[in-house]
């Protein structure tokens, strides 16, 4: 258990200090990376005849919701890079 409060806690502070940069893009694709573990971990608990309702429910659930985050900030990069912006004119 030692081992995944470590990672978990260091995947924590990436995300943290990406998210305090203001680095939207970048924190995108790392919660599409950081997906992957609860994925492994899902794995892990379905070869070993752990519980199917925890794997699934827990770190399946898990996978979905940091897959969906990562998704949206990309998202969310794309459509403010292509939205026109209305340049502000004075009129004298």
């Amino acid at each position: 258990m030692n081992l995944k409060g470590v990672r978990d806690t260091a995947f924590g502070i990436v995300h943290l200090a990406l998210l305090a940069t203001r680095q939207r893009f970048a924190l995108g694709v790392t919660m599409l990376m950081t997906s992957l573990v609860p994925i492994g971990d899902m794995l892990t608990v379905l070869r070993y005849d752990g519980s199917t309702a925890t794997a699934f429910g827990v770190h399946g659930l898990t996978a979905a919701l940091v897959a969906c985050t990562g998704l949206l900030l990309l998202r969310e990069h794309r459509s403010a890079a292509t939205t026109p912006t209305l340049a502000m004119t004075t009129v004298a």
